[in-house]
């Protein structure tokens, strides 16, 4: 029995001395550096173009903007109640300025509802090349184009 005795403890601790081996080979020694990772996930910073806002009381005026700034136009609008919206009627240069888009905002909800109330149409344009263009607009009831305007908007932009 005495000799039993004696194998089982020489097969615990050579288990031991085996699992004690193991457990520290699989242990990274803390010398090692660690990769430094790569923030993939957001986009490289760049700086905010420059942005020109007008609006009605602008009209008839110069603006001046660098290549690539942008140039917003803020104009009163009611389709819904009267049907006349801003037409973009011409940009006497596509080189110097160009259209980029437009949106309908409507107006703030009120209570008690205001009916009528006008929102805003926001035209964006980009500033594309070295020049001075004229962009006019008009504010028409779009089934009848032919008809005298109710309103104008022009503005000359000059790109340096």
């Amino acid at each position: 029995m005495k000799g039993l005795n004696i194998l089982a403890a020489i097969l615990i601790g050579a288990t031991l001395i085996a699992c004690i081996s193991c457990s520290s080979e699989n242990e990274s020694p803390s010398t090692t550096p660690t990769p430094t990772s790569i923030n993939t996930s957001t986009p490289p910073y760049y700086p905010p173009l420059p942005t020109v806002t007008v609006n009605e009381s602008n009209s008839g005026e110069q603006v001046n903007l660098v290549i690539n700034a942008a140039l917003i136009v803020t104009l009163a609008s009611n389709p819904g109640s009267t049907g006349f919206s801003w037409n973009l009627s011409a940009i006497s240069d596509t080189g110097v300025i160009q259209y980029v888009s437009d949106e309908y905002v409507a107006p703030e909800q009120t209570d008690p509802p205001i009916v009528g109330q006008p929102g805003q149409e926001v035209w964006y344009f980009s500033a594309k090349g070295q020049g001075t263009a004229t962009i006019s607009m008009r504010y028409i009831q779009p089934w009848m184009p032919d008809a005298e305007p109710a309103d104008t908007f022009d503005i000359t932009v000059t790109v340096e």
